[in-house]
């Protein structure tokens, strides 16, 4: 984080060892370089803050990472008290939604004496780090693998598929479901007749329902949101086989699965149907390793 905040602020940025660090890890006080952008610098005191995940795959809506900015909100406001601080900038890895965006400024302008304040997500560190290739080539392996997905992204989806079952529910559903024809994806992929069983007991039933959802002209935004995250996966699943992190895809599978556990406030009543979009997801040859171009995702 130094390196680029140091283009950003300027080279009278301090930068703290790690360690209990009082709510800053870096600080700088005048006027920024190119922070927020080469017109709209302000004067003040600055503190940046970094909060990086080491695990993929993690979002700016994890309970543990929502915590750790309600603990942030007491040193700041000690920080403005001694006068040490005017605006406020976390930077993270983790994906960031324009939810949470919106929640992490509406948290912090309640602060009285706190001019500003910014989530710096994965995403805008993507961006502003193309800005400054010398930074890129420098953490080129940092900053471009693992390949990440956005998991707020597939909630998104399920609540509202979740809403369409509920309507759905009330006229007569359908149970013959044609059993696809994957004998030989299983084999390329490793999956196992065990979790295909499963696939079909559990998940499959529920696959009519999703393809009414996403094909529903209602649903565009959701159908867009579904072609992004499985894209996502299908880059994140293959990264992790590439790099020996798992051996098998349905152990990618459970990984990306274990994400969304911890996820209660989001997907409360609703984790089961995380499971059942991978399994479409796969089902659908929208990820995995397909046997020929006539099993490629649809555009």
């Amino acid at each position: 984080m130094r390196s680029l905040g140091i283009r950003l602020f300027g080279p009278s940025l301090s930068s703290f060892k790690p360690g209990r660090d009082g709510g800053r890890d870096a600080r700088f006080e005048g006027i920024p370089q190119r922070w927020p952008s080469e017109q709209g610098q302000e004067h003040g005191q600055y503190i940046l803050q970094s909060k990086h995940s080491s695990s993929p795959g993690t979002c700016c809506s994890d309970d543990d990472f929502k915590k750790s900015l309600k603990l942030e909100i007491k040193k700041v406001k000690l920080l403005i008290a001694t006068k040490e601080l005017s605006h406020y900038l976390v930077f993270t890895n983790r994906a960031k939604s324009a939810a949470e965006d919106e929640s992490f400024r509406n948290d912090f302008k309640r602060i009285n004496g706190l001019s500003k304040a910014w989530l710096v997500g994965g995403e805008d560190l993507h961006s502003l780090v193309n800005e400054y290739p010398d930074i890129w080539n420098r953490f080129e392996e940092e900053v471009k693998n693992p390949i990440r997905f956005n998991r707020d992204d597939l909630v998104q989806i399920i609540h509202d598929f979740s809403r369409f079952v509920k309507q759905a529910d009330r006229q007569p559903r359908s149970e013959s479901i044609q059993v696809l024809k994957l004998e030989e994806k299983n084999k390329l992929n490793g999956i196992s007749s065990m979790y295909f069983s499963d696939l079909q007991r559990h998940s499959m039933p529920q696959f009519e329902q999703i393809r009414s959802f996403l094909e529903n002209p209602r649903n565009e935004q959701a159908l867009n949101l579904y072609r992004d995250t499985a894209d996502d996966l299908r880059g994140y699943l293959r990264n992790m086989l590439s790099q020996n992190t798992i051996s098998q895809l349905e152990e990618g599978f459970d990984r990306v699965r274990e994400r969304f556990i911890a996820s209660d406030n989001n997907l409360k009543t609703k984790r089961r149907w995380v499971r059942v979009f991978l399994d479409y997801m796969y089902s659908n040859c929208d990820i995995g390793q397909n046997v020929n171009a006539a099993q490629a995702p649809k555009a």
